[in-house]
């Protein structure tokens, strides 16, 4: 049986990507917000929602294609594509070449084209996960650099801290020895905006480059995690997919964040942090 919202949606996928699916029906399905359903998935495999979907349905092609499926257009349709220009732009973007050139060059040396499995590794449920706090917060002023994140990127966050630690600290009117990493301005495929950054008194002052977020004032749930940094994808995976559907808190829709207290080593990773889930007042 399916345990998390993850969990859910991969079978949904799996067994339904011939359908006309949008976020609203997979979300629906996984008994979550499109928000939370965005942002549970990526904590779990550092992906996209509609991205899996994509990948699904693009080697369900391949696979036909490899076995010598003759007319293109119907494997778009059984596929999920609603037209044959659609699904070249795609196959294409995917696998380097248009579909009919795919499908002569797979025939003539079907080893030249390996296909993988679309199955995902999910991090572990931390099962020792300390019960949370509710706090109040704000306003407040965050300053720091951001960029947008998707699966290929994401892995790019921590040179993004190394930046900001280089080329801007000590920020200009920065209130404390505190870190914040803010995630916010999610899109429709599951990407979203990072800031990594500090609270600051005020915006004047600060170098043109950096963004600026003001963080209005409200409750939130927070997770105080004591063990290293690179446990932070297990516990953002546990909160999202275990812990906020089991005990059927809905996050409200904005800025989440990790925050790094001054104990916090930056260089060995040990110190604590925690993540602070926004709920609605």
């Amino acid at each position: 049986m399916a345990d998390t919202p993850v969990d859910r949606v991969l079978w949904f996928i799996d067994g339904h990507y011939r359908e006309a699916l949008d976020l609203d029906r997979m979300a629906e399905v996984a008994g979550v917000s499109r928000f939370h359903l965005c942002r549970a998935f990526a904590a779990a495999n550092g992906g996209t929602v509609t991205g899996r979907l994509r990948e699904v349905r693009l080697l369900a092609a391949a696979r036909q294609l490899a076995a010598g499926a003759p007319d293109i257009l119907t494997v778009a349709l059984a596929c999920g594509y609603g037209s044959h220009a659609a699904f070249t732009r795609a196959f294409r973007s995917r696998f380097g070449l248009p579909p009919d050139r795919f499908r002569t060059a797979a025939l003539a040396d079907p080893s030249s084209f390996p296909l993988p499995e679309t199955a995902i590794m999910q991090p572990t449920i931390l099962q020792n996960l300390p019960p949370p706090r509710t706090e109040r917060l704000g306003p407040l002023r965050v300053a720091g650099l951001s960029g947008h994140y998707d699966l290929s990127t994401i892995g790019t966050i921590p040179a993004l801290w190394q930046r900001l630690v280089m080329e801007y600290e000590p920020l200009p009117g920065r209130l404390d020895g505190v870190s914040l990493g803010v995630c916010y301005g999610g899109d429709p495929e599951g990407g979203l905006d990072y800031l990594a950054g500090a609270e600051v008194a005020g915006f004047d002052g600060l170098p043109a480059e950096l963004t600026r977020l003001e963080l209005p004032a409200r409750s939130y749930l927070v997770f105080a995690w004591p063990g290293h940094i690179s446990e932070i994808r297990n516990l953002v995976h546990t909160i999202w997919n275990h812990w906020l559907p089991t005990h059927c808190v809905t996050p409200a829709r904005a800025p989440d964040f990790e925050r790094y207290p001054e104990s916090f080593d930056g260089a060995t990773g040990d110190g604590g942090y925690e993540i602070w889930i926004p709920l609605d007042d």
